[in-house]
């Protein structure tokens, strides 16, 4: 059947702004000495319009540039390269008919505004545990590996994209739930976009409207996941302890190469 359990327990595991659990490879940086209000809340309904480092929402395929690139950004985004995939996903806009190379030079271009998008940080709705919707600020760190989450409780959340399970996208249609590609039999106009990041013990469900955001949201976000991953198995593999070579010098050699000198007991022969 397509049609999705309604009670969807593996998806209201995902993190919330009240969660106190503390799991492996995720750290939480409390950003106040006060105990937080488990019933205060402050939703992101906006952007601070002073504020030059936060990306506006935009209800279409990006988001709206908040001014020029900064040098560190102009080289992040130079430093991309899409990750070693065997076959790589079409774009949202682009017809499948394209050229393979034109596919991938454009795929690589959205890859790289999403990458800078999500540096400077965006405003998302996230699915929380209780099945409220919560508007929260998400943003890509230096490193470009790990995922920041401020809910405005006080806390900001890190998760290590090399920590991803899996990421993929359901639907929820007239308040029933299909697997992403399902036919929907009353497709509504309100249906809503689910793209889920999966971690061993958590996950973040991140909501959009329209089906091309998410769509782009969910290929740039599994790029990103493929790239910290393959990052640190190129990390793991590389060699404690530096290169030595194949052929150790014995003491002849040794000897050769630095003959000894006259020792200093040693008597000279003059004859």
């Amino acid at each position: 059947m397509s049609l999705l359990t309604p009670r969807l327990d593996w998806i209201w595991g995902c993190c919330t702004a009240g969660c106190e659990a503390y799991q492996p490879n995720e750290y939480q940086v409390q950003l106040t000495s006060e105990p937080p209000m488990s019933n205060a809340k402050h939703v992101l309904t906006s952007g601070d319009s002073f504020d030059i480092t936060f990306a506006p929402r935009l209800s279409g395929l990006g988001f709206l540039p908040s001014g020029p690139m900064t040098p560190r950004q102009l080289d992040l985004r130079s430093s991309l390269e899409l990750p070693d995939l065997q076959a790589y996903p079409v774009p949202p806009h682009i017809s499948a008919d394209e050229v393979e190379e034109v596919r991938k030079e454009k795929l690589l271009e959205m890859y790289k505004e999403f990458a800078i998008e999500l540096h400077t940080g965006m405003y998302l709705t996230q699915l929380t545990s209780n099945r409220d919707y919560a508007d929260i600020h998400v943003q890509l760190m230096e490193d470009l590996t790990t995922l920041k989450l401020d809910q405005s409780n006080g806390r900001i959340i890190e998760f290590p994209l090399t920590s991803v399970s899996k990421v993929y996208r359901i639907v929820k249609n007239d308040d029933k739930w299909y697997a992403a590609g399902t036919p929907l039999p009353n497709a509504s106009p309100h249906a809503e976009h689910i793209v889920v990041v999966e971690f061993m013990r958590r996950k973040l469900a991140f909501v959009f409207k329209e089906l091309q955001v998410s769509q782009r949201f969910l290929i740039c976000m599994e790029l990103l996941i493929r790239r910290a991953q393959q990052r640190q198995a190129m990390r793991s593999l590389t060699p404690t302890f530096p290169h030595r070579p194949k052929q150790c010098p014995t003491p002849r050699l040794v000897h050769e190469v630095n003959p000894p000198g006259p020792r200093s007991g040693d008597v000279k022969d003059h004859h």
